[in-house]
């Protein structure tokens, strides 16, 4: 990008709406500084536009996003602001960004279900490039366009003044091969450390379960004297084979555990001997498997007996 040439980033391509609808809407919010401007242009989007997710996934410039009066996310969202800023005489450019955690799920090879991403507006206030992300309503003023890191963790990799071009979220098919593709062979020394993989020394405690249960099982563990690492109930493939030489307390139910049998066991063979014990130990990896249908009744059964002492504690007040 010519950062130095900020006067290259106002013109807006043909194929993101009809520039003189544009350019009316604009003048209208146009105001003598340019941060109420934008400003401007926010709250009338913000009163104009109601969110609707499932038109995420197709391409939608400003006049298909004002016309319809809804936007899909922020891709659409972000073409339709940066157009009005550009026509309102603020130059723009649009920033494409993933999620670092979700990079590093990329970069390790675990299955992912979504794609976490964001896109930003750079764009020339007052005589210097600041960040902007429109649908938040909050400009980033301490800002350098070399960043690579931005707000939310996000980590920004395209840059450009023509969004169709560039490929956006809204291009789906197009844009999950390209990112991808992209992230696939970046650098990770670029990237903030990776803290999912990170491990804490000398034994500790991993722990699987669903709320309220896996609280119940970080209590039991820490009474034990335990540290707890991790607390899961997705992401097997990455922590189970952290969770090696460590102990690992489980929730069961009904003799069920919140892990996948196959799963636990690609790591610990066998491991399911130990359910009906409530604990076996694999390789050095000491595993509890606690019954919560049967702890939850004892539990019960504790409070029931605490209630009945108040009550005859009360009793015994009001006959003296």
């Amino acid at each position: 990008m010519d950062y130095a040439t900020s006067e290259k980033y106002l013109i807006a391509p043909a194929s993101l709406g009809d520039s003189a609808k544009i350019k009316a809407q604009a003048l209208k919010l146009k105001a003598d500084s340019d941060q109420q401007t934008v400003s401007n242009v926010l709250d009338w989007m913000n009163a104009s536009l109601k969110y609707q997710a499932e038109l995420a996934y197709e391409w939608r410039n400003y006049d298909s996003v004002i016309g319809d009066g809804c936007y899909g996310g922020c891709a659409d969202y972000a073409i339709a602001c940066g157009v009005l800023l550009k026509s309102a005489g603020i130059p723009t450019v649009w920033v494409k960004t993933m999620d670092v955690p979700w990079i590093w799920t990329l970069k390790r090879g675990d299955s992912f279900q979504t794609w976490s991403g964001h896109v930003f507006l750079e764009v020339y206030l007052d005589g210097k490039w600041v960040l902007l992300d429109p649908g938040a309503k909050r400009v980033y003023l301490n800002y350098s366009p070399e960043a690579r890191i931005l707000p939310g963790n996000r980590f920004a990799y395209h840059k450009g003044n023509d969004p169709k071009t560039m490929i956006m979220s809204l291009q789906w098919e197009a844009w999950k091969q390209q990112t991808k593709a992209y992230f696939s062979k970046l650098d990770a020394s670029l990237l903030p450390v990776d803290t999912s993989a990170s491990v804490v020394l000398g034994k500790t405690c991993f722990v699987i379960g669903n709320s309220p249960y896996y609280q119940k099982l970080t209590k039991l563990a820490q009474e034990k004297g335990l540290t707890e690492a991790k607390s899961f109930n997705t992401g097997y493939d990455t922590y189970l084979p952290l969770a090696k030489g460590h102990v690992i307390y489980i929730a069961t139910h009904d003799g069920q555990p919140t892990v996948p049998i196959a799963t636990l066991e690609k790591y610990f063979p066998n491991a399911s001997a130990g359910i009906k014990a409530g604990r076996i130990t694999v390789d050095g990896t000491e595993i509890l498997f606690i019954e919560f249908s049967k702890a939850l009744s004892l539990e019960e059964k504790r409070k029931q007996l605490e209630r009945e002492k108040k009550q005859l504690e009360q009793e015994k007040l009001l006959a003296q």
